[in-house]
């Protein structure tokens, strides 16, 4: 059993704990999930601080902007992404096409065992690559590989406890400095 599940035993469905000085509210459930995303999908649209990213981004761009900017960006994004093909393939189409690559390098390992994780990365990349460009890229193409790989690292730090202490140290020094 899972720290959330215990503390939803306890206090209910949703409940508040505090990271820090940091309050975050804790969902949990299918259904009350269901609830928070899709029917109160305004209500829950917007993002929580991260200080780390944005003493350098100053709310720039579609991943840390928030409200009627982030809604704005996201339209564009939308609209130019349309303009460059998105949409004019299915997405079954696309998923059906990379799967017969998949199937191949599947082949490839000769019944060989493998690490399955970097492979079914790289398909689902290309998915969206092929989405956003209308094309998809070599499972050996050095230069994507190091990207998707470049990618998770980052997913992984982000993941880590240190970033939390580096937020800390973040609006430590900004509160200090009186920048925050």
């Amino acid at each position: 059993m899972h720290v959330s599940d215990e503390l939803s035993e306890k206090y209910g469905s949703i409940f508040t704990i505090y990271l820090g000085s940091e309050q975050v509210v804790v969902l949990c459930g299918h259904e009350i999930l269901k609830e928070a995303l899709i029917s109160l999908g305004e209500e829950f649209s917007g993002r929580g601080s991260m200080p780390l990213f944005e003493k350098h981004a100053k709310e720039t761009g579609i991943v840390f902007s928030r409200g009627e900017r982030w809604k704005q960006l996201r339209r564009f994004a939308l609209t130019n992404m349309r303009n460059f093909g998105m949409g004019k393939k299915s997405i079954e189409e696309r998923i059906q096409e990379e799967i017969r690559f998949v199937v191949e390098g599947l082949r490839n390992t000769h019944g060989q065992p493998f690490d399955p994780t970097l492979f079914l990365t790289l398909a689902v990349s290309n998915v969206i690559c092929s989405i956003i460009f209308g094309d998809r890229f070599d499972y050996e193409d050095k230069k994507f590989v190091t990207l998707i790989n470049l990618i998770e690292e980052n997913g992984k730090l982000q993941c880590s406890p240190w970033k939390r202490y580096v937020q800390v140290f973040i609006l430590f020094f900004s509160f200090i400095l009186g920048e925050g």
